[in-house]
């Protein structure tokens, strides 16, 4: 390489892609590869790439004028109405002359005849067929005969059919086995110190079940009635179980006395010997209808 070409190329202001500096890079070198020739026109495809650039750029930025140059008018077309108005004449009105009609009925037809007023069924009423229950005396209880106890009905103010009450529950079953008993056995009202005791006494009980107790409707559409004997436990901790209807008439008014016993509150239990003892209640439950 010479001296001079050298120095050439050295000098940094020279340019690069100059043919000179082509040639002294691909001397003994394929010069027909693709790179020869992108670097000899290199300076030209970089003029047309900035004339299109520029170009581009200056259309894009002049768009908006020249759409607002060639943009017609917008026309705004009319609403087209295709709904046609008809006067319409209406002819005058004729009235008819009024006609004064009389409808005539015959005497016998039955819609002249009066109606005849049923009496309504009056609220059935309760029946009181047996005295208010008294506790018994000491000395009553030692000849006393166990026996089936009812008690006085007493008027409600429910809806349904109002019921007798309940009755004062002073029987009990029998006692099974002999000798002192166990925690198991069951005594009867009459054979025990002191009796099972309902809150407020037996006028409380009563009003328990007349406030409780609903003459179930299927009994007040068939209009029956009677009496359902129910037996229950006072337990030793004053609570009602083993809740059995003895003797029951239907219709719903056996359910509905055993419903009843079982929502009773706690009693005080009955003593014997000093100690709480189970004690069984047998008492009778009237439902009265009064016409």
């Amino acid at each position: 390489m010479n001296e001079p070409l050298l120095k050439t190329m050295i000098n940094t202001s020279s340019n690069l892609y100059k043919a000179e500096w082509l040639n002294l890079v691909f001397k003994n070198r394929n010069q027909a590869y693709g790179a020869y020739a992108l670097r000899s026109e290199s300076g030209r495809i970089s003029m047309w790439a900035l004339f299109f650039g520029s170009a581009v750029f200056v259309l894009l930025f002049m768009a908006p004028k020249l759409y607002s140059l060639f943009q017609k008018d917008e026309v705004v077309a009319e609403p087209y109405n295709n709904e046609k108005i008809v006067d319409v004449i209406l002819p005058p009105k004729v009235e008819k002359p009024k006609v004064k009609e009389e409808l005539l009925l015959p005497k016998n037809d039955p819609i002249n005849e009066k109606i005849k007023m049923v009496k309504p069924m009056s609220r059935p009423t309760p029946v009181n067929d047996t005295p208010p229950f008294t506790p018994p005396t000491i000395e009553e209880m030692d000849h006393a005969v166990v026996g089936p106890v009812t008690q006085v009905g007493k008027e409600t103010d429910l809806i349904v059919a109002p019921t007798e009450g309940a009755g004062n529950g002073t029987e009990a079953g029998t006692v099974s086995g002999e000798g002192s008993g166990t925690e198991e056995e069951i005594y009867n009202a009459i054979d025990i110190e002191a009796y099972p005791e309902f809150e407020g006494g037996m006028k409380a009980w009563y009003k328990f079940i007349q406030r409780n107790l609903r003459y179930p409707t299927i009994a007040i559409e068939q209009e029956k009635q009677g009496k359902v004997f129910v037996s229950f436990v006072i337990e030793r901790d004053g609570s009602v179980s083993d809740v059995k209807v003895m003797k029951g008439v239907g219709y719903g008014m056996d359910d509905e006395a055993a419903r009843v016993i079982k929502k009773s509150p706690i009693w005080k239990p009955g003593k014997q010997s000093g100690k709480p003892v189970r004690v069984r209640f047998n008492m009778p439950i009237t439902f009265a209808m009064g016409l």
